[in-house]
């Protein structure tokens, strides 16, 4: 995710949707039962050497590392709040996403920035704006909301990174993640449809948007089961 995407504290009011009355926590959960969050195998052998590293190969792992620790974080938050059991599925997902940035980390003997503590980073960008994302889940269907726009920022900001580097276990890697966050997205904007609500695009282009809405979800390394949203 781009430092640069950083967000104001009423971060919602610049999402388009139309709400309807069935909101509760509740219902949520009961629509969430049929959402499959499927996750990519982890890749355990690496091939390159940190004399293969560019600057930018060890500053956007730095940055993914906590990025998806942020992520994580601001899901279990929601989870804790509304119970909505999306946030908690994708939540695991996302532990397997930071730890698969580490892994790349400790093989090129890097320092991990990523702290321990629950919604605190290093990367004081990356503190703002997980403040604001969580200031915005001001209620369930905000907080899936939410959960739609850091999908669609992460994808923006893989996109980019993986444009950025030629090392082939970091490409490995950036992959899974990214379709790991097109699966998100596609979870989030299902269970908001399924509520009334219409999710649009803030980060992505429409093509790319609908294109990643209309896909089946993947594991990484085949296709798994999936569907458009009705949009």
């Amino acid at each position: 995710m781009k430092t640069n995407y950083l967000i104001p504290a009423v971060i919602l009011a610049a999402f388009q949707f139309v709400s309807c009355t069935q909101s509760d926590a509740s219902s949520l959960f009961d629509d969430a039962q049929g959402e499959i969050v499927l996750d990519f195998p982890q890749i355990t052998t690496f091939t390159t050497t940190t004399s293969d590293l560019k600057q930018t190969d060890i500053n956007g792992l730095l940055l993914m590392r906590e990025e998806e620790k942020m992520a994580q974080d601001v899901y279990d938050s929601f989870y804790g709040t509304y119970g909505v059991i999306n946030f908690d599925r994708i939540s695991t997902s996302e532990t397997r996403h930071t730890e698969a940035v580490l892994a790349l980390i400790n093989h090129f003997g890097l320092i991990d920035p990523a702290l321990s503590s629950a919604g605190k980073f290093s990367n004081q960008a990356i503190q703002t704006l997980y403040n604001q994302l969580l200031a915005a889940g001001t209620s369930s269907n905000e907080a899936l909301s939410t959960g739609a726009y850091i999908e669609e920022y992460d994808i923006a900001d893989l996109k980019r990174l993986i444009a950025e580097t030629s090392n082939a276990d970091i490409l490995a890697v950036y992959n899974n993640l990214l379709r790991g966050s097109q699966n998100h997205l596609r979870a989030f904007v299902r269970v908001l449809y399924r509520q009334g609500i219409t999710y649009k695009a803030q980060i992505l282009s429409s093509t790319d948007y609908s294109s990643i809405i209309s896909g089946v979800n993947s594991t990484g390394y085949g296709r798994g089961r999936g569907g458009n949203c009705g949009n």
